[in-house]
């Protein structure tokens, strides 16, 4: 059985401010790449916080290093756009993202 882990992640210096995140070189596989993770049943909600502007992953692994390493095989995390600021395991109580 999966864990579950809330990771957030923030945009990186290579982000450019004043453009939106589709117009952000790397955009296409950036996008494709999370698309596939959520498909897979790897990102079980993600959103925008608005305040921050950093991003709210609730993730299902096995580990920690499961999910650094598939975070950190996005383009963006390898361009400099996008970095992890916090991910820690999560027990969540209800409201629970329904098992594959």
């Amino acid at each position: 059985m999966a864990n579950h882990y809330a990771v957030i992640v923030r945009r990186g210096s290579a982000f450019d401010q004043e453009r939106p995140s589709s117009e952000q070189a790397g955009y296409a596989p950036h996008s494709l790449y999370w698309r596939g993770l959520e498909a897979t049943g790897f990102v079980a909600m993600a959103g925008l916080m608005l305040s921050s502007m950093e991003v709210l992953f609730i993730i299902r692994a096995q580990s920690e290093d499961e999910v650094r390493q598939t975070i950190e095989a996005d383009v963006w995390q390898e361009t400099g756009h996008a970095r992890i600021v916090r991910l820690e395991p999560i027990d969540i109580r209800f409201g629970a993202p329904a098992p594959l």
